[in-house]
């Protein structure tokens, strides 16, 4: 009786309408189930993702990166705030130790853009606050061009911390959304 139960799997199977196709067609699922989730996170984009670097009003249009993504940006060399929280301490640029965050953005904190690139989380908007003094550094020393990133572009997405920055006509984004933005300028 055992030996009756026992299936040779190097055999197809014997059961009631089961065949060797329907069991390659299994092994073929089987095979596409691994495959399709991967091939599918690959080919998926942000609504703010961008090919190239864009200004924020051309970043918000989905329609205008879906209908041109070799849409010719500007080029940015942007960095990040981790960067321009050291640039002084490897005597490459001390823009971030001679300026005061809230001179260039009002209500803001009274540190050097180069302390502000030092916050940490996320507390009074220190995240949007570290990437907009990085931002302001990279606008200073030329590494963002201004048709990409002006001065009052920066600070309208301060003053629209709260969720009021509007970088296009019926887009608003959010702190986060903005941060996300300014990553995009810093490739470096």
């Amino acid at each position: 009786m055992e030996s009756e139960r026992r299936v040779n799997k190097s055999e197809p199977s014997k059961v009631a309408g089961d065949s060797s196709a329907l069991v390659g067609r299994r092994r073929f699922v089987r095979g596409v189930g691994v495959i399709v989730p991967a091939v599918l996170t690959v080919g998926s984009r942000s609504a703010l993702a961008t090919v190239g670097c864009l200004s924020p009003s051309a970043s918000a249009s989905i329609n205008l990166l879906h209908s041109r993504p070799n849409r010719p940006g500007g080029t940015c060399l942007g960095r990040t705030p981790g960067y321009w929280k050291n640039a002084c301490d490897n005597h490459l640029s001390c823009i971030a130790r001679n300026q005061q965050f809230n001179i260039v953005y009002s209500g803001g904190w009274s540190q050097t853009m180069e302390q502000v690139c030092g916050l940490e989380g996320n507390a009074n908007y220190a995240a949007l606050g570290r990437h907009l003094a990085a931002a302001w550094c990279n606008y200073a020393a030329g590494l963002v061009p201004t048709s990409i990133l002006s001065l009052e572009t920066l600070k309208a997405m301060w003053a629209g911390r709260a969720g009021t920055y509007s970088p296009t006509s019926g887009v608003t984004w959010t702190a986060d959304q903005i941060v996300i933005y300014l990553l995009t300028t810093m490739p470096l």
